[in-house]
């Protein structure tokens, strides 16, 4: 009671409220006498659906005797989630990463950025650099020795059952540069249906005599999902 008289004497109003547990006293005098805990409530996990409980000291009415035991009743706390409908996930992964590739080919190094993200509509750029040993291994340039490359994808709904997708990779040497471009269409023809269609387009500056080269390349498949 000696220290709660003297936190209320210092003219602090949140000592002379009082608390929820004790509405009858002061919040000073409560604390001071025991009646209320300053502790945090212990928390602990439960399965499967319960979630998040707690456990709180019930307020004991009427004046307190030597030996007076609180009763230890459980706390419900909001569900954090319900297993029944959604799993619990992180709401965001991260939008950049680092990559590196080595083989009897090519030994490089990349960094990697989702620059657009949204239900619809999906953006990335990789850019990196490294040193070639094989020439057009791997869809590379022609050239050996150091290298610089980026890469781009881009995917787009186009509604509820067409999807578009392109990408392009060019990897540029010394001398040389070597470009593959890809552009997609899906469509959803039924539940288990789908028709997927792309064309491909591989340019190559040393080729033809170091004139340049271009091939192009497409496809058309009918794909069952079982």
């Amino acid at each position: 009671m000696l220290a709660g008289g003297w936190l209320a004497l210092l003219g602090l109003p949140v000592f002379l409220q009082p608390l929820p547990e004790a509405p009858h006293l002061p919040a000073a005098v409560a604390v001071a006498s025991g009646q209320v805990s300053l502790r945090q409530p212990c928390l602990r996990l439960v399965c499967v659906d319960a979630e998040w409980q707690g456990f709180l000291p019930r307020v004991v009415d009427g004046p307190r005797t030597p030996g007076t035991v609180d009763e230890i009743r459980p706390m419900r706390l909001p569900q954090l989630a319900s297993r029944r409908y959604i799993g619990l996930h992180s709401p965001a992964s991260r939008r950049d990463w680092f990559s590196s590739t080595g083989s009897h080919a090519l030994f490089a190094a990349g960094y990697g950025l989702e620059a657009v993200r949204s239900p619809e509509t999906r953006v990335q750029l990789e850019f990196g650099t490294g040193y070639r040993l094989q020439p057009y291994a791997d869809w590379g340039a022609a050239d050996q020795g150091l290298v610089a490359s980026g890469l781009m994808r881009w995917n787009q709904r186009l509604g509820e059952r067409a999807a578009l997708n392109q990408q392009v990779r060019i990897e540029r040497g010394r001398e040389h540069a070597f470009v593959r471009q890809t552009i997609g269409l899906d469509l959803q023809l039924a539940p288990q249906w789908s028709l997927l269609g792309d064309v491909e387009l591989r340019h190559d500056t040393a080729g033809n005599g170091g004139e340049g080269r271009t091939d192009r390349e497409g496809s058309l498949r009918l794909k069952y999902a079982f």
